[in-house]
C-alpha cells in the first residue's frame, strides 16, 4: 500500500495532514512520491497522527523511492 492510500485511509487528505505536520501540501507529495524523507521530529508526528508505524512510513516512501528509480522521467 502507498503512503497516499494510508493517507487517505486514516481520514486524511495531503492538504489536511500538511496542516496538521505544519509543513506544505508539496511537502507530503514530495513524502509519497519517494522524492523526500520526513525529518525525525514530523516523522514521529506523522505516525501518531495517522495511527501508522514510523517503520511502515519510511518503507512505503523508500518503496516509492525505488519505484521512481526503476522508470526514471
Amino acid at each position: 500500500m502507498e503512503l497516499s492510500d494510508l493517507i487517505l485511509k486514516a481520514g486524511y487528505t495531503p492538504k489536511k495532514l500538511a496542516e496538521e505536520l505544519g509543513v506544505t501540501k508539496f511537502a507530503i507529495y514530495a513524502y509519497t512520491s519517494g522524492r523526500a524523507f520526513p525529518g525525525a521530529e514530523k516523522l514521529c508526528r506523522m505516525s501518531n497522527i495517522l495511527g501508522i508505524s514510523e517503520k511502515k512510513i519510511l518503507q512505503t516512501i523508500a518503496e516509492a523511492r525505488n519505484e521512481k528509480r526503476k522508470y526514471p522521467n
